[in-house]
């Protein structure tokens, strides 16, 4: 008997963990999931900690294109200030120091770890570069699977 019950017990948690994590899945037209990542000095960011229309981008550091896009979105948000808030979301983990890649790159933008790849989870990442496009209001307006087409960051930055 305590047997069943401990199988219920355990069913009911799993039922429940998959029910309860479908509100944090990445929907174009919904809330954008909060980011599970930290900072590269450790502190845990929200993405209530940038306000206004951002862009949200996963990127590697084995990812050529990725560190090409990034180095692309820091010279239009220099260009166009305050039009956009720039989050690039490193999905390496551990295998990588991202703050030496960040170095290296000379990167300027806030970059953020993704260490549990928990939130590529939310935002279901498929591969990199992937980008999302959450206006003021926290919605997600655009999802970009690979490189942003030039038209489309003259929209985001310019328009």
């Amino acid at each position: 008997m305590q047997n069943k019950l401990l199988k219920l017990f355990a069913i009911g948690a799993i039922m429940f963990g998959a029910v309860s994590c479908k509100d944090e899945v990445a929907t174009i037209g919904h809330k954008a999931p909060d980011l599970a990542a930290y900072d590269l000095q450790g502190k845990e960011v929200k993405l209530s900690d940038w306000k206004g229309t951002r862009l949200l981008t996963f990127w590697s550091e084995t990812c050529g294109r990725c560190v090409a896009e990034l180095k692309e979105f820091e010279k239009l948000a220099e260009a166009h200030p305050n039009k956009v808030q720039l989050i690039a979301i490193n999905v390496d983990g551990d295998k990588v120091d991202t703050k030496v890649v960040v170095e290296k790159r000379q990167l300027t933008l806030p970059v953020i770890k993704d260490q549990l790849k928990i939130t590529a989870e939310r935002y279901q990442l498929v591969g990199t570069p992937t980008s999302f496009v959450i206006d003021s209001d926290g919605k997600i307006q655009a999802k970009y699977e690979g490189a942003i087409p030039p038209a489309e960051l003259d929209k985001l930055f310019a328009g």
